[in-house]
């Protein structure tokens, strides 16, 4: 747990925390920017930060219901700078996570200890470190993925242009915890647990502590955070209509997940489902997982409703005609992998609009 602080360290700057936010902005847009997922991963942090509020104000009525509940300005500013920043990890370009990594071992090790990370997660984000930038070329690995939010964490506290310490005491532990306790678990463990059968780096202790929750079960506004980033994978998405134009999707985590296992099939990367079908049992896996780590009783209740649409839509790409033009274009060896990845977004995304669209309609 956190240590606590006197409490003249707590003294709260909003103006501090809306300069940070602006800063995150600006750097998440740089990362994106190159990426042909930019899109999806902007919805991404809009829907988490919304989700993280609504929820938040149906745990805050839960416990005071003859009251309107409501969200101070603080508050938004905390979600909006963790909805930023919690993905850090995973899009910082590799040339640029090189330049934030200090010179000496000790260096390092001084920020681990600002982050307080346990040793297994330490252990962790050392071997996910090690293991990106070592490679010939930069691409997906499932270890580094497994760290991402230590990653991010740390670039937080790292990254001397963001100016993390310019906040309160207060507000930095806040993030640090929130940004680190968003980790699901299931999912990591999986993979982590696949690759560990053959590769000894990957420590019993790392599955145990890549996700710790407990951390975070006494802060209410983290459970709020976490459990907006979670459910996000029970999301096909939603449809933004445009008059004279074709409807525009916004996908949800359930469709990032999907094409996650695709890319990895199509890469042939270690541990990637062998082929569509099981790309499909790792999303009705993670969707199975989802209801058991969520945090608050909000999520969990609206859980049940998230997970049966999650479940059909699944089960409206099993059907024969949709399987085999997925399975089509997976074994099309003419064409090279990155225009297979592409093709696969394309016909993910189309599928899904069709699909929101009978919902809307049913």
């Amino acid at each position: 747990m956190l240590k606590s602080l006197p409490d003249s360290a707590y003294s709260t700057s909003e103006a501090a925390l809306t300069a940070l936010t602006a800063r995150l902005q600006v750097r998440v847009n740089h990362y994106l920017r190159p990426r042909s997922d930019a899109a999806e991963q902007t919805d991404h942090i809009r829907h988490v930060a919304e989700r993280a509020r609504w929820i938040h104000l149906n745990e805050l009525q839960r416990q005071a219901p003859e009251t309107i509940p409501s969200l101070s300005q603080h508050e938004t500013l905390l979600l909006d700078a963790c909805a930023l920043s919690h993905d850090m990890g995973k899009w910082i370009p590799r040339d640029e996570l090189r330049s934030l990594l200090p010179k000496t071992t000790q260096s390092i090790v001084t920020v681990l200890r600002e982050l307080r990370l346990l040793p297994n997660q330490s252990d962790l984000f050392l071997l996910g470190l090690r293991r990106r930038l070592n490679q010939p070329i930069d691409s997906y690995l499932p270890e580094y993925d497994a760290a991402h939010h230590l990653v991010s964490a740390y670039i937080l506290v790292a990254d001397p242009e963001l100016d993390f310490h310019s906040i309160s005491l207060r507000d930095q532990e806040w993030l640090v915890k929130a940004v680190i306790g968003h980790q699901f678990g299931s999912y990591y463990k999986e993979r982590l647990l696949q690759l560990s059968l053959t590769d000894r780096d990957i420590t019993t202790g790392m599955l145990v502590d890549i996700s710790r929750p407990d951390l975070i079960r006494d802060d209410p506004l983290a459970c709020a955070f976490h459990d907006a980033d979670l459910a996000d994978l029970l999301f096909v998405g939603s449809l933004e209509r445009r008059p004279s134009r074709d409807d525009l999707l916004h996908p949800g985590g359930l469709l990032k997940i999907l094409l996650v296992n695709l890319n990895m099939l199509t890469l042939e990367l270690a541990g990637a489902p062998r082929n569509f079908e099981e790309c499909l049992r790792s999303c009705w896996s993670t969707i199975n997982s989802v209801g058991k780590e969520l945090l608050t009783i909000t999520a969990v209740e609206s859980s049940y409703k998230w997970r049966k649409r999650a479940m059909r839509f699944l089960a409206s790409l099993q059907e024969p005609p949709i399987a085999e033009s997925f399975e089509s274009l997976l074994g099309d060896t003419t064409r090279i992998a990155p225009d297979r990845i592409q093709a696969l977004r394309q016909l993910t995304y189309r599928h899904a609009t069709d699909f929101l669209k009978n919902s809307a309609l049913a």
